[in-house]
């Protein structure tokens, strides 16, 4: 990806996990689009640990979907969900 992202995902409408690197590494971040049962929570990033608005990645670099199996996102969705409860 060329020039400054804006810390919105490709496809921003849809959950899912993307690669995207900061001052933390490359890492996989959940996005939690339109699709998220929990409206408060859509539009902003979790990596288990943070949550992140768009603009706090505004620095970052986005390299676009993670290819996984479903089976494996949903096992790291799940993961993200119990490491903030």
């Amino acid at each position: 990806m060329s020039g400054r992202w804006n810390g919105v995902p490709a496809a921003p409408e849809r959950s899912g996990w993307h690669w995207v690197e900061d001052g933390d590494g490359l890492r996989p971040l959940m996005w939690r689009g339109e699709d998220w049962p929990d409206h408060e929570s859509r539009g902003e990033w979790r990596d288990g640990f943070a949550v992140l608005s768009p603009s706090d990645l505004r620095l970052a670099r986005y390299y676009g979907p993670v290819a996984m199996p479903d089976a494996v996102a949903e096992r790291f969705r799940l993961g993200v969900s119990f490491a903030l409860a």
